[in-house]
This record gives C-alpha cells, structure tokens and sequence, in this order.
C-alpha cells in the first residue's frame, strides 16, 4: 500500500506545514542544485531547534523549487531533512523524467513534459505496529537499454546495498515488495564474523549486465527475477 495520499500522511503533513514549511524562508534558498543545462532546483531549509530533544535530531524539512531556464515549473516538500535524491532520468519512451525523494522513504517520479507526478512512500514503514524497514533510496542509475534501473542505498542502520528494479514505466509505481536487493547474490555469512567492507556499491550498466562491486549479474536473469516478483505479489 501507499502510505503518501492517505489520512495519516495528510496529518502529518498538516503538522509539518505549521512546525516546519510555514517557517522556510523563500526569499534566499539556502542550496541551489543544477540539474543540466536548462534544469535547476532552489531548496529551502528550516530546522526547528525548539522542538529538539536530547538525543533527537530537531524538527525539519525543506521545499524546493524546480525552475528550467529560469521558469517556475514545480514544487514539493521534503519532510526528511535534505533531499537525498534529486535526478534527472533520459528514459528510452523520449521523455525526460525527475526522480526524488519527498521522505527517507519511497521515491517520486515527475514527468518533464507533462508535470504529471506519482508518489510513493511504502506504508510498511509508517505503521503503528508491525513496522518493516524498507530501503532507502540515494543514487539511481537508469540503463535505457533494459528500462532497469539499479539504485544505490540502504536499510536503516545496515551496509550500503543496491536495488534494482523495472523501470520501462516510470509513471506506474513500482511497490517495495518488487524491488530485488542485489544483497541477496552473496554469500550467506555471519555479520560478527565478517572481517572487510560490507558495501555493496554500483559500478556500471554494461552491454548485457550489472557491475556492482564484488557481483556481475545478467540483465536477462535480473528481469526474470522481478518478473517474479510481481508474481508472487499478484498469487
């Protein structure tokens, strides 16, 4: 399910609006990132330190502003600090699309074109009982040959890994549970026992596989895998 769009996600956001959103300072954005050429986004950050708690970090978030060529395109609000991930996407469909993230959750996918947007935040992380973890996404790297798209990240308090997942239609949301975490490649060990560096990093797209740091995978296996996914999700 999709946490971003339902009623507690709407109180939340309500909530922020008055801690956080309502405080940000429009007139001077405190980072300005440059996308390419033509595309840019202003950030505007607030961190509220009257809410802060020992031990907490303080209450914050930033808005940020998408301009091309100087034009006011779009907005959204980040209620996880400083956007981690903000990424223009040249997809193989000809469309240039923006990829980011609202929440230290999920991700978000903006048409360029059309400035249609879809959303998604993982409910599994934001219930009252029962809370899953659920990846955290940094760097995404899009292949157009295969439409798959490996994504640089990690679980909560774990060693970097990466994902990946299909990509072909980036307007049509891609659930946490259809996401294949390339974790799953290595060898079983035990983590007291493991002497070295965890990570698991990206390295390239190739002609017909995935170059991670100690793993090359096929692309054909790596569809059939996700295609596989989406099975048991639909069983």
């Amino acid at each position: 399910m999709n946490f971003h769009g339902s009623k507690k996600y709407e109180k939340l956001m309500e909530d922020l609006d008055v801690q956080v959103f309502s405080h940000c300072d429009l007139s001077t954005p405190t980072d300005v990132k440059k996308l390419d050429e033509d595309y840019y986004v202003n950030r505007y950050y607030y961190a509220d330190i009257e809410h802060k708690k020992p031990g907490w970090a303080p209450v914050d978030g930033e808005i940020c502003r998408l301009y091309r060529n100087d034009k006011f395109l779009f907005e959204w609000k980040n209620i996880d600090a400083h956007s981690r991930m903000i990424t223009i996407i040249n997809h193989s469909d000809g469309n240039k699309y923006l990829l980011f993230d609202e929440d230290l959750y999920g991700y978000s996918v903006l048409n360029l074109e059309t400035l249609q947007c879809v959303h998604y935040i993982p409910e599994e992380s934001y219930r009252e009982d029962d809370i899953e973890e659920t990846f955290i996404w940094c760097i995404p790297h899009y292949d157009k040959d295969s439409d798959l798209i490996a994504v640089e990240g990690c679980m909560w308090a774990s060693p970097y890994s990466v994902i990946v997942l299909d990509f072909s239609h980036p307007m049509n949301i891609v659930k946490a549970s259809e996401w294949y975490d390339l974790w799953q490649e290595r060898e079983p060990f035990d983590y007291d026992e493991y002497v070295g560096d965890l990570d698991l990093n990206f390295v390239s797209w190739e002609i017909d596989t995935l170059r991670c740091t100690d793993l090359v995978l096929d692309k054909k296996v790596l569809k059939e895998k996700l295609v596989k996914l989406r099975g048991n999700e639909n069983d």
